[in-house]
């Protein structure tokens, strides 16, 4: 898991370094996770280590932003709050399931939900 947070802290170090909006910034951490969590779908028979890092990259980021839209100072109106709650809710239960070895899933939900979450920023980033 160590090697887990410092890939996620590294990602986003990376991102907050970029010039940009904080909308931007985090289009390209969802891009950056999203393009490693959709190869390492693909990959995940002979490279399962790297699909297991992907699953955990992911579960992180999506706890974390579970944890923001959960604070009362979250500034996003609350139905939007509850939907992603809803989404952190969904991915970390999925996740657990792929990690814990259920062959009859797959990441490809989690990856969706990224690529929609992506458009939704791009879309704000765009205004």
């Amino acid at each position: 898991m160590v090697r887990n947070t410092n890939l996620a802290r590294r990602a986003y170090e990376t991102s907050a370094k970029s010039t940009g909006t904080p909308r931007s910034i985090e289009y390209n951490l969802f891009l950056r996770l999203t393009s490693a969590l959709s190869t390492a779908e693909e990959n995940k028979i002979n490279n399962h280590s790297s699909y297991i890092d992907a699953l955990s990259w992911n579960l992180e980021l999506w706890t974390t932003i579970g944890a923001d839209v959960s604070s009362h100072e979250n500034a996003l109106p609350a139905s939007l709050r509850g939907q992603l709650f809803f989404l952190f809710e969904f991915t970390q239960y999925h996740t657990k399931r792929l990690l814990s070895g259920d062959t009859s899933l797959s990441a490809e939900p989690l990856i969706e939900i990224n690529r929609n979450i992506m458009t939704g920023l791009n879309v704000c980033v765009s205004e």
